[in-house]
């Protein structure tokens, strides 16, 4: 097994900027995953193992057979907690072949359930509607307008490898609603104004929750394309709950009146 332990060395230098850059990403095509247990996801989910690294300071012993199989290469402490992205790593670390997110590969059953962001930046939020909708077994994620790199470390991260497992679709806004158009998909938005309590909706059939930021509401696209427009309603000063949150309390009503029929 190959051990790396200088910052000089120039396969550490590329495993740094694959990390830190996302230009780096996107032109290699390539992403760095941190944990056994994304890492394992990642390989069920048929990516393309490139490269696996292993800190044998901390790493547990019973997965030497791993290290065999994928010809793993070691890193020192140093160098590892250097490429860390968790607070608490386990040893393990590898670099993935990216995939394309096309809207037109999605597969969609005869009756979907579908969570389209519109304009999301935070890591940590795209990462929570990943695993909210991964929990609630929704059919596609759709990101309308990406403004953040779905192979973000920090989505990767907050995604607990949802990211992975999950099926993505990326699109500017007017795209995503023709794609919903096209596969008879209601439209169902969420919106402060000119909308109506969100559990008086019906979402049993094919449909779609659209939500937007907290600092920017949904375009005027999908408020002249919505079948349904609606609200949470709030007893409190505020008027807009987290994205990942609105994204949760729709997902399980859609869930709850779905499961019933």
């Amino acid at each position: 097994m190959k051990y790396i332990e200088s910052k000089k060395n120039e396969i550490f230098k590329n495993l740094k900027k694959l990390l830190l850059k996302s230009k780096t990403r996107k032109n290699s095509k390539r992403f760095i995953v941190q944990g056994l247990k994304e890492i394992i996801l990642c390989l069920d989910s048929n990516y393309e193992l490139i490269q696996l690294y292993t800190c044998s300071e901390i790493h547990s012993k019973k997965y030497d057979d791993l290290y065999i199989k994928y010809k793993s290469t070691d890193l020192s402490y140093n160098l590892y907690k250097e490429l860390s992205y968790k607070e608490k790593g386990d040893g393990f670390l590898a670099i993935f072949s990216s995939k394309e997110f096309n809207l037109n590969k999605l597969i969609l059953p005869k009756n979907p359930l579908l969570l389209v962001a519109e304009s999301p930046e935070k890591p940590g939020n795209i990462g929570a509607i990943l695993r909210t909708a991964d929990a609630a077994g929704v059919d596609a994620v759709i990101i309308a307008n990406p403004k953040t790199e779905i192979y973000n470390p920090n989505i990767i991260r907050s995604s607990l490898g949802t990211v992975f497992s999950s099926q993505i679709g990326l699109g500017k806004t007017k795209e995503v609603i023709n794609f919903l158009k096209k596969n008879k998909i209601k439209i169902i938005s969420t919106l402060i104004k000119n909308s109506v309590n969100y559990s008086s909706v019906k979402f049993t059939g094919p449909c779609s929750i659209i939500v937007g930021t907290e600092s920017s509401p949904l375009s005027d696209d999908w408020v002249k394309n919505s079948d349904e427009l609606i609200n949470i309603p709030m007893k409190g000063k505020i008027d807009s709950l987290n994205l990942s949150v609105t994204s949760a309390i729709v997902i399980f009503e859609a869930l709850k009146q779905r499961n019933a029929n």
